[in-house]
């Protein structure tokens, strides 16, 4: 590590032993450290001066780790800014929600010093560095910016790995809309300019009810992609399983059973979602009352030749989301849409259960990787015998290691459908 030009690590923990003794070890290695006891003052410290990477504790007053996240994510990418977070916290929901909600590693304490110094010295080398000011154009991307004329952004509705949503108006239909722009740090990306231009090829492909419907996708002046999309009103199924803990089968039944026909609409038109998780699910709250949505096609992945050319594995962003990722997709062999099946159902098994079918892994992220290869889920009726038994032997047909064993996503849906039925006959 050069002392010359050293890298600047922002630790956040509120116990002033740990934050004095990472912050020591970093420096002794060639850093420069700066502290925060708690979530505010690490904010204000981003705000003060550049940072290339926090280590985040979770548990902290007044704003948690979680919080500070979440916060932090709105204006720095994950690529832009790398954080890993640092905790006693080894619960594997917790490692869920921190890779959900942007964080790019997680470590557990009595932290192993060494240990943090190679995952900081592995973000550090995948990081990218942001864009400078005049070359992402933030005084045109912004709230009350314009669009080719066309699009007026009203306000910042959320960020993903890729890009950043607004709402905006279209200027000439008079209507409210959603517009997804690429992040500024990829614009220079060819394969992330490839990625965002496949999701709205796939996504323009896929008309579906059910789908999150892609009304235009075009590029702005300095040559940055964009998507215009129907703006959803409503919460994410995250949100609710949040709020609820878990859902009964009829409600279950309610976002199955469309969650299944666009995939399987999706899946015939020879695209795979990939990405299947609470987060990607849209509970929108339309004019004919309440439509599930399935958001998100970025990870989309091409079948047929064509794809296979330009394929998108792990080592090119990691797509997908590990706890919800089928096992096939952690090593270089073929799949299909039945991949998504086995998502759907780890899905699905969380919300009849309110938790994941594999749930002693740790903290380590690979320990949830070997689970899904290698390991044997539960079985849904161990924790709730109470469910139908149908719907347990449905569940264990999804989450089977063989994707060629795997019902359809057309098969799963109907027979998820046919069983909450039924258990809703036996119950009148």
């Amino acid at each position: 590590m050069s002392n010359e030009s050293p890298y600047t690590i922002l630790v956040v923990d509120d116990n002033p032993v740990i934050r004095d003794l990472v912050s020591t070890d970093l420096e002794q290695h060639g850093y420069r450290a700066l502290a925060a006891e708690d979530g505010i003052v690490a904010l204000q410290a981003l705000k003060a001066e550049p940072v290339d990477l926090m280590l985040l504790d979770v548990v902290m007053p007044v704003l948690n780790g979680f919080e500070v996240l979440q916060t932090l994510r709105r204006h720095h990418s994950a690529g832009e800014l790398p954080v890993i977070m640092a905790t006693a916290r080894d619960d594997s929901m917790d490692v869920v929600r921190a890779f959900d909600l942007g964080a790019n590693d997680y470590v557990t304490k009595p932290l192993d010093l060494p240990v943090v110094r190679a995952r900081i010295q592995a973000q550090l080398r995948a990081r990218r560095p942001a864009v400078s000011a005049a070359g992402e154009t933030p005084a045109r991307i912004r709230p009350g910016a314009e669009i080719e004329g066309r699009f007026r952004l009203e306000a910042l509705l959320g960020r993903g790995s890729y890009g950043v949503v607004y709402r905006a108006t279209d200027l000439k239909l008079e209507r409210e809309v959603a517009i997804k722009l690429l992040h500024a740090g990829f614009q220079a990306d060819d394969t992330a300019q490839r990625r965002f231009q496949r999701e709205g090829i796939s996504a323009c492909r896929l008309q579906h009810r059910n789908a999150v419907a892609v009304l235009d996708f075009s590029f702005t002046a300095e040559g940055s992609p964009y998507l215009v999309m129907e703006l959803l009103q409503g919460e994410t199924l995250a949100d609710e399983l949040r709020r609820a803990g878990k859902l009964s089968l009829a409600r279950c039944a309610e976002i199955v059973t469309p969650l299944c026909d666009v995939l399987a609409a999706a899946h015939e038109a020879g695209i795979i979602h990939r990405d299947v998780k609470p987060q990607n699910v849209f509970l929108h709250q339309g004019s004919e009352g309440e439509i599930v949505k399935m958001v998100d096609f970025g990870l989309a992945k091409l079948m047929g030749d064509a794809a296979l050319r330009e394929r998108v594995t792990l080592e090119d962003g990691s797509p997908g989301t590990p706890a919800y990722m089928a096992p096939e997709r952690f090593s270089q062999g073929s799949y299909d849409g039945r991949t998504d099946v086995y998502s759907l159902g780890v899905l699905t098994f969380e919300m009849l259960t309110g938790r994941l079918p594999f749930e002693e892994i740790g903290s380590n992220p690979m320990r949830m990787i070997v689970q899904h290869v290698t390991g044997q889920p539960k079985r849904l009726r161990e924790l709730d015998p109470a469910l139908p038994e149908a719907v347990d032997d449905l569940l264990a047909q999804a989450l089977v290691k063989d994707f060629h064993q795997r019902p359809s996503a057309a098969e799963f849906g109907a027979r998820f459908a046919a069983v909450a039925a039924a258990a809703g006959d036996a119950g009148g």
